[in-house]
């Protein structure tokens, strides 16, 4: 399996695009998979450069309804004519971020992109096929990031805590491995492992994406004492861990402080081989 990360809050070099938003392409022995779209059109710029042709993407998949991850949507259906876009059926809702400084800003997908035929929309879990399980549906709260409190999506004019129902994670199975794709992990990513493991018993091989940590308390120090929580528990399972975007580069720091070799950090132009 390889993986390519096309967008991400860092890049590995200056001739890498790079802004707040994920995008990795996921080549198995069956597939050519897009998890997440970035912001906008750069993921298509970073790919060119690292040799991935995105036309040749046969299965698409939005983890869930943000813009730094679907924003690139539309781009994605331009350069690519065949491959369906997997989704759940709650990504285009109203999500907004209520910021520190009273700001209520709107970060949910372009809503003129709902109705287009290739998305596919799904409600809890689903298989694609032997290899592809998709997640969705997380409960529990262990060790749940309080940068969700600031997150809402607004029904009927009135905003309300978001439970990420629209949040799904790819579970992909090759070989003897078992590898989860996350994009931000709203619901935790120990209640995602969690979960996975109704369809992975023996546990995962490899966790991939953000843990949704940057800004989780506005102080050093419970932000440490959050991130080493987090890490001793991770460290309990023998997966190994690659992070990135909105677990921010400093989260990443205070994790490896306990995890060490077990996490790893993958900014846009990284490539992966599992």
């Amino acid at each position: 399996m390889r993986i390519v990360t096309l967008m991400e809050n860092t890049a590995v070099s200056p001739e890498m695009k790079s802004s707040h938003g994920l995008s990795f392409y996921i080549e198995t022995k069956s597939h050519r998979i897009l998890f997440d779209m970035g912001p906008d059109g750069a993921f298509l710029e970073n790919a060119e450069k690292l040799g991935v042709d995105i036309a040749r993407v046969d299965i698409a998949i939005l983890s869930h309804g943000h813009y730094d991850h679907g924003g690139g949507l539309k781009a994605f259906l331009e350069a690519n004519s065949t491959a369906p876009v997997h989704i759940q059926r709650k990504a285009f809702g109203e999500y907004y971020a209520h910021d520190p400084d009273g700001t209520r800003r709107y970060i949910g997908l372009p809503q003129e992109m709902k109705d287009d035929p290739r998305i596919v929309y799904h409600t809890g879990d689903y298989r694609l096929d032997a290899g592809l399980q998709v997640l969705a549906g997380v409960t529990g709260r262990e060790c749940h990031s309080p940068a969700n409190d600031r997150l809402y999506m607004s029904i009927n004019g009135r905003d309300i805590q978001d439970l990420f129902m629209h949040e799904q994670n790819l579970l992909i199975r090759e070989g003897n491995k078992m590898v989860l794709i996350a994009g931000c992990a709203h619901n935790g990513i120990l209640n995602i492992m969690r979960k996975s493991k109704e369809y992975a018993p023996g546990g995962i091989d490899f966790v991939i994406g953000g843990m949704h940590l940057k800004h989780a308390y506005p102080e050093e120090q419970r932000q440490r004492i959050f991130c080493k929580d987090l890490a001793e528990r991770l460290k309990k399972q023998t997966t190994q861990y690659y992070t990135c975007h909105c677990t921010s580069v400093e989260g990443y720091e205070m994790l490896h402080q306990e995890l060490g070799k077990q996490i790893q950090y993958l900014s846009a132009g990284s490539v992966l081989e599992i």
